[in-house]
């Protein structure tokens, strides 16, 4: 027999209710068979549809009515209203299957009542539809109080929406560099709270942003800055914060339970001990303070300034330890470093030169700390000045030295000096220094007149060449050619490089006889310094030079500097002059005399010798 196919159509077929599923009211479970379509008979007798191959009905396919379970009442409620059943509306309120009507009369029996679970657990929290608790953070060992998160939870996997509060600690200048990408600049931090401390550090935008408003021992607000893992050469701790544009500081009020600059002191005999680059803290006496340094970086070509001060503690077998500190920029040329005072330096540097350990850039340096320690151990350094006066031991690089010399030991000491450098050799370093620098207090006696002492150069610009006094991958960058012009016709000068120009610029080239008590010396001045002794620039001294009706004014220039106590800041070095080798000295800086300090540091000198010679 051919297969009989229903027809959608056949109105033997039992109509459907879509919201139930259900045959509607008065329509036959089991209707006589249809007759199938282009046939025009009945189908035969053997032919069973879908629903009576598995012996029952359209309805018993279909799910009932479900009941849903009444929510929890409401807090401040007058208690549970039971949710109404979507399926019970009018258009599907049809009977329900006997076997599902003894189901869901078993399953009411084994529920218990409504007020005691409804839509919560048996533990009483909130559940969906599958039996399942929501995950609530607990309340209960929440370490970020207040919102903000203890330093010492921070890694580099926490999540950006962090913020602390924390007290500064320390605060660097502003340190400026370059590299392949341009200038930039930055500044660092140290912060605390509660649970540690942190090295932060700004670059760029948020040096000019923050570095006014951030103020030492104040308490802060830091967020959405970046936490990365910390250089052990440079910083404390496992993590550092970078602070870019971005970031966010907020003033708060102070904080109690947030400490101040704790220090964690290690005795001055661990320090040869200790690896390079270690950060320590000590307590110790100043014994010695040398004078500013000034000199130029090879590596950037930078002016900078370093003073080097002698600490002591009590520490070592022999009842005392001895070590150099390194101090630079502004803090260098600070007034506050008096010999016999007390201070309290946090996370000192362990830096080696020529063998010799010492320690360099504190971040915190506390003079005179109001501390039973500090006072117990400046009477223990006074004991020792009476018996031991000591001596520091000078560290500077490049055969200089940060003590004051006279005359007559700047010239023993020059006859040590080694053969001037040869153009692209390198030098031995084991062998006697090319260069020498000294500090010379001593008076200009003389200042020769017979010729002018400037020079007519050029001021053409030309390319300065990368070399060793830049950086890797810094654009080279002009300078002027200083080159001396001869005159070769009316407004017309020539350079030895060819440049020819119609005024040229004239500088300071000259020489002076400077003295002390010991011995006199002859030394060259250049631009920049003798613009410092003759008080006027080259051009305006020359107009004056070369005019005979202002010689009252030029005597009077003369006389501003002649027999002037100066601080000099000398170099020497070897050359050699018509097959004749001499050394020659050049003036890198000058200063005036501080006669009071002058005056304090001749007195304790003298008390010092007076006490060797008692012993």
């Amino acid at each position: 027999l051919k297969p009989h196919i229903l027809h959608p159509t056949s109105p033997a077929l039992p109509r459907l209710c879509i919201g139930s599923m259900e045959p509607t009211r008065g329509a036959a479970l089991y209707p006589q068979p249809a007759v199938a379509t282009g046939t025009g008979g009945n189908a035969p007798p053997n032919f069973e549809t879908p629903e009576r191959r598995g012996n029952f009905g359209v309805a018993e396919h279909t799910p009932g009515p479900v009941t849903m379970q009444p929510y929890p009442p409401m807090q401040g409620g007058a208690g549970a209203a039971a949710m109404p059943n979507p399926y019970s509306g009018p258009s599907c309120d049809q009977s329900m299957p006997a076997f599902q009507q003894q189901q869901q009369q078993q399953q009411q029996h084994q529920q218990p009542p409504p007020t005691a679970q409804g839509r919560a657990g048996a533990s009483g929290n909130i559940t969906d539809f599958f039996g399942r608790q929501p995950l609530v953070k607990s309340t209960t060992g929440d370490s970020s109080v207040g919102g903000f998160v203890p330093i010492k939870e921070l890694s580099p996997y926490t999540s950006g929406r962090w913020r602390i509060k924390a007290r500064v600690l320390t605060k660097s200048d502003i340190r400026r560099f370059s590299n392949a990408r341009g200038e930039g600049q930055l500044f660092k931090i140290d912060i605390g709270d509660k649970s540690g401390e942190i090295s932060g550090t700004f670059f760029g935008k948020a040096v000019d942003k923050y570095y006014p408003m951030l103020q030492q021992g104040q308490v802060y607000v830091f967020s959405r800055a970046h936490v990365k893992p910390a250089n052990p050469r440079y910083d404390r701790g496992d993590v550092v914060l970078t602070f870019e544009d971005q970031s966010q500081v907020e003033a708060a009020q102070d904080d109690q339970e947030i400490p101040g600059v704790t220090f964690d002191f290690r005795p001055l005999c661990s320090v040869p001990e200790l690896e390079q680059h270690t950060l320590i803290d000590v307590q110790a006496v100043i014994y010695a303070v040398q004078e500013p340094f000034h000199f130029t970086s090879k590596a950037s070509n930078r002016e900078m300034v370093k003073r080097e001060i002698g600490i002591w503690d009590a520490s070592g077998p022999d009842g005392g330890s001895a070590c150099n500190v390194t101090v630079w920029g502004d803090r260098a040329l600070s007034d506050g470093f008096e010999i016999g005072t007390p201070v309290f330096m946090k996370a000192a540097r362990v830096s080696e030169w020529n063998g010799n350990k010492d320690l360099s850039s504190p971040s915190v340096i506390e003079m005179n700390p109001d501390d039973s320690r500090a006072f117990a151990l400046k009477a223990k350094y006074e004991e020792v000045q009476k018996t031991r006066p000591l001596n520091m031991r000078t560290s500077t690089a490049g055969g200089a030295s940060g003590a004051r010399k006279t005359a007559q030991e700047v010239r023993e000491e020059d006859m040590q000096l080694g053969p001037p450098p040869v153009m692209g050799q390198a030098l031995d370093p084991n062998g006697p220094k090319a260069i020498h620098r000294h500090i010379l207090q001593a008076t200009i006696s003389t200042l020769p007149t017979d010729r002018m002492p400037c020079y007519a150069s050029c001021p053409a610009l030309v390319a300065r060449a990368a070399g060793a006094t830049q950086q890797s991958g810094q654009a080279a960058t002009e300078r002027v050619c200083q080159k001396k012009v001869t005159q070769e016709g009316p407004n017309m000068w020539r350079c030895a490089n060819g440049h020819v120009c119609q005024n040229p610029t004239f500088r300071y080239l000259c020489k002076m006889q400077v003295m002390d008590h010991t011995e006199c010396l002859e030394v060259n001045v250049f631009d920049a310094v003798a613009k410092q002794f003759f008080g006027v620039e080259a051009d305006a001294y020359t107009r004056i030079y070369e005019d005979p009706s202002l010689e009252a004014q030029l005597q009077q220039i003369h006389k501003r500097v002649l027999w002037r106590r100066q601080l000099f800041r000398l170099r020497a070095q070897k050359e050699v002059w018509q097959d004749v080798e001499r050394v020659r000295y050049h003036v890198d800086d000058v200063s005036s005399v501080a006669f009071v300090k002058d005056g304090r540091e001749m007195l304790k000198e003298v008390k010092a010798a007076l006490a060797t010679g008692q012993n």
